[in-house]
């Protein structure tokens, strides 16, 4: 090969380097091709929540995330405030809504920022339903409170897991209807997250989850599957895997990403933190930015 041959190929190399996405690693390609497996609202949640925000009185982009140990672990909102290879979309909503800030100006720091007595500003270890609409639980403000302290734009709530221990889906669907009510109320958007498998529950677990997707229908507000997310991907071998040892908590494996499907098989809260931003994505983009 000529010298001249080899100085072409050696400038089109170059030139091919230059022209490649320095940020496309393999990780980030995989995680843009990575699509949501849970179950789909088979109704129009967009025009209600369209007309419910023309009204909301607040700041834009404030989003409290409502819940229990779960929401109050520190890594189920790793990947909302540093997510490896986020794509340029969720990382304008995540700025949005201030994830990466720390004070109460920022509904996802709220949710983990340490309290007395295990909790944080919205939300309880161990915390029911019912006790979340009344307060006390560790210390932790009544929802009417929370609501009128931090008046969210959204708000993502995901409970039941201690109401298994002692409640029919019945009582469960009760409080949580209650809790919708408030939420909307104030003119914000509700987002309930279906309540992940737990060792042992597995038919009631079913039982909350069939009065979830009922409750929201009947409300016309968005669902982020997450129970559906975690069967789609390990329907026989969850508990150990997505749900951590002690078959309640999902597992921190990887919890900032990058949310590759390989590891949304494996880290229980990367997929809850993933599946909640995808959600987030279609609500600022189909109704508070229309």
């Amino acid at each position: 090969m000529s010298r001249i041959q080899q100085l072409s190929i050696f400038v089109m190399a170059i030139l091919i380097r230059w022209n490649t996405p320095l940020a496309h690693t393999a990780d980030q390609v995989q995680t843009e091709l990575v699509q949501p497996k849970g179950k789909r609202e088979p109704y129009d949640w967009i025009d209600p929540m369209r007309a419910l925000t023309r009204d909301f009185k607040g700041t834009d982009g404030k989003v409290l995330r409502l819940g229990d140990s779960i929401t109050y672990a520190n890594p189920s909102s790793s990947y909302l405030r540093y997510g490896k290879d986020r794509s340029p979309e969720q990382l304008a909503v995540c700025r949005w809504m201030k994830a990466d800030i720390r004070d109460k100006s920022s509904g996802i720091w709220l949710s983990f920022d340490d309290q007395p007595s295990g909790r944080s500003h919205t939300a309880a270890s161990g915390v029911t339903t019912a006790q979340f609409l009344e307060g006390g639980k560790g210390g932790l403000p009544k929802l009417d409170d929370i609501i009128r302290l931090h008046n969210p734009q959204v708000a993502c709530v995901l409970l039941g897991t201690n109401d298994l221990n002692s409640q029919t889906s019945e009582v469960f669907a009760k409080n949580l209807e209650s809790i919708i009510v408030k939420l909307l109320a104030n003119k914000t958007i509700p987002v309930i997250t279906t309540v992940p498998p737990r060792r042992g529950k597995d038919a009631l677990v079913l039982q909350y989850n069939e009065s979830v997707w009922k409750l929201c229908e009947k409300h016309k507000i968005p669902v982020i599957d997450y129970h559906g997310e975690i069967m789609m991907r390990r329907p026989n071998d969850w508990d150990g895997k997505l749900i951590s040892n002690d078959g309640v908590h999902p597992s921190a494996i990887e919890s900032a990403g990058p949310a590759s499907e390989a590891n949304l098989k494996e880290g229980g809260y990367l997929l809850l933190g993933w599946a909640t931003l995808n959600k987030m994505m279609e609500i600022k983009r189909e109704v508070i930015s229309r």
